[in-house]
């Protein structure tokens, strides 16, 4: 009767809010901590999620955002979205209390963290998948074209972690597949 209660919750926020995220097997109950991951593998089969780089007290929040493999069995603070955040259009790293977000509207921006105070460079759409910049509706979130590259971790440790660039670029047919997310729920 939980679960039930709490699917029905997670799709009336979903309905209220107008977030066209694909209801996933595992829906996360609202309030609760989800990975950001790309809806197409692309070349990690474990999937690729939004990430600080960084690991544990190395997380540097300063530094531009990536995708990086999906930390599901390994410790992913660096990797977490509060799932409410999504429908007031903030992309809220909770462990942090900073928002995605850009300092330009144009093509290759970089995306960084900031502040979750509302300013309209930290706000994002939900458009058929896509996370769009509210003010630049025609701009989204997009994973970079370049193939994944071991990760220093990756490099040393048997997980092989891979990572790839995120920037803001113009929403597209051709980059659907590096475009289109959806909340992740976390594995124990």
């Amino acid at each position: 009767m939980r679960i039930k209660r709490a699917c029905l919750l997670a799709a009336i926020l979903v309905t209220i809010s107008h977030i066209s995220f694909p209801v996933a097997a595992e829906t996360p109950k609202a309030g609760t901590e989800v990975f950001l991951q790309a809806k197409a593998p692309l070349d990690e089969p474990r999937g690729l999620c939004v990430d600080i780089p960084g690991h544990k007290t190395r997380v540097n929040v300063k530094r531009n955002l990536v995708v990086h493999t999906c930390k599901w069995t390994i410790w992913n603070f660096d990797e977490r979205f509060d799932l409410a955040a999504f429908g007031k259009g903030n992309l809220r790293m909770s462990r942090y209390d900073l928002c995605v977000g850009v300092y330009s509207k144009d093509e290759k921006a970089k995306i960084i963290l900031g502040a979750c105070d509302g300013d309209a460079m930290r706000r994002w759409n939900f458009v058929e998948g896509r996370l769009q910049l509210a003010v630049a509706p025609g701009m989204c979130l997009t994973i970079g074209p370049e193939p994944s590259e071991l990760t220093p971790g990756g490099r040393r440790l048997p997980s092989k972690n891979v990572a790839r660039s995120l920037a803001l670029d113009t929403c597209s047919d051709k980059a659907r597949d590096r475009q289109v997310w959806h909340p992740a729920a976390l594995r124990n």
